[in-house]
């Protein structure tokens, strides 16, 4: 019985607690790697699909006690309590985890600075295209994930790192088998170009943003004037880039107008999702292929931090947990209404000899 509540214990931290392994590298069980992140930002949206929207005051719980809704208050223990009621033991399961791996570190005399909190979080913006503070804010809306949590995340990604990232070797074959399977998929690049648009509601008022650019006007002060959203007038006028193939795609009229246009000339108006758009192409690169060389570090780093995420760790967090001691003390409200209160401790196993020893590097992948 004991193993079988230590395995499903383990299932579970393994899937909530894997630290950034969906936000950096969703790759599945069969190794299907995931598509890059393309530079710059492809006309997302300004509101995830279906989401409503937070209210500013709703942002911020620093100092804050209560809310008060239409005269009705609302607790910050009605905030812990819906939260513990819908995802209270998988948090628990998350903090037991990042406990042990801090305990570990500790032992170790391993630390994460601030500097290098920061320096990762960088790295991690680059990797997802996250380049403007809107796609930051627009990635972590998708997850339901504050800054403070990804910022957390990315603290907790560096340790294990740190920890246990010595576990893991890839060799040059399992890194050029990689690139065989998924060279094609992963590092062809199409027709691309780099663009800058501003959106208006009639075509009158697009050929007046025309007008005032042909007198000088900058265009990211026509394309936030247009902005219907405060979220809209923070990226108004940003670099895009759009890939040929890309999905979702663009309509098919103002794709051919993207394509065609010279560069650094505003084109338009052109009619599309039932606005019109004046845009002004500042790029264009031709396809073309990615070589091995080219990519060889990307995939190295790439497969280190799947078979850390998804192997080392889920071995190294079930072997913790058989050793650990987990104690559970409860009310004494709710002791009054059961047997003789006491403590629930699972089995307590002698860990000194048990204590985790870096071993020998995990290899990566096989060679044909």
């Amino acid at each position: 019985m004991r193993h079988a509540r230590l395995w499903s214990i383990r299932r579970r931290i393994i899937a909530g607690v894997v630290l950034l392994a969906a936000a950096v590298l969703p790759v599945e069980a069969q190794d299907t790697p995931a598509a890059p992140a393309t530079e710059g930002r492809a006309w997302p949206p300004v509101a995830v699909e279906g989401e409503v929207q937070l209210r500013p005051e709703l942002r911020d719980f620093s100092g804050v006690q209560r809310w008060r809704v239409n005269g009705q208050e609302i607790t910050l223990d009605d905030v812990k309590a819906r939260a513990l009621l819908f995802q209270g033991p998988y948090v628990l399961q998350d903090v037991l985890a990042a406990t042990l791996l801090e305990q570990e570190a500790e032992r170790r005399g391993i630390s994460v600075t601030e500097e290098d909190v920061e320096a990762q979080i960088g790295v991690l913006r680059e990797q997802l295209g996250l380049r403007s503070e809107y796609a930051l804010d627009f990635h972590l809306r998708q997850r339901r994930m504050t800054r403070e949590g990804f910022r957390q995340q990315a603290r907790e990604h560096l340790l294990l790192t740190k920890v246990l990232g010595e576990r893991v070797y890839v060799s040059d074959a399992a890194v050029e088998k990689f690139y065989r399977e998924f060279g094609d998929m992963l590092y062809s690049r199409g027709k691309r170009v780099a663009f800058r648009i501003i959106s208006f509601n009639t075509e009158a008022a697009a050929r007046a943003g025309l007008q005032e650019m042909s007198k000088g006007k900058n265009l990211v002060e026509v394309a936030r004037a247009q902005a219907l959203s405060p979220a809209e007038r923070a990226v108004a006028g940003e670099l895009n880039w759009y890939e040929t193939g890309q999905q979702p795609a663009f309509p098919p009229e103002f794709e051919a107008v993207l394509f065609a246009a010279q560069l650094n000339q505003v084109v338009g108006p052109i009619k599309a999702v039932n606005r019109y758009h004046l845009v002004r192409v500042e790029k264009k690169s031709d396809p073309y292929q990615l070589t091995l060389e080219e990519v060889r570090e990307d995939i190295r780093a790439q497969l280190r931090r799947r078979d850390l995420e998804q192997i080392v760790w889920p071995r190294w967090i079930g072997e913790q947990l058989a050793n650990a001691e987990i104690e559970v003390i409860r009310s004494e409200s709710a002791d009054a209404a059961g047997p003789e209160p006491q403590a629930e401790t699972a089995e307590v196993q002698d860990t000194t000899e048990s204590q985790e020893q870096p071993g020998p590097p995990l290899e990566t992948g096989e060679a044909d």
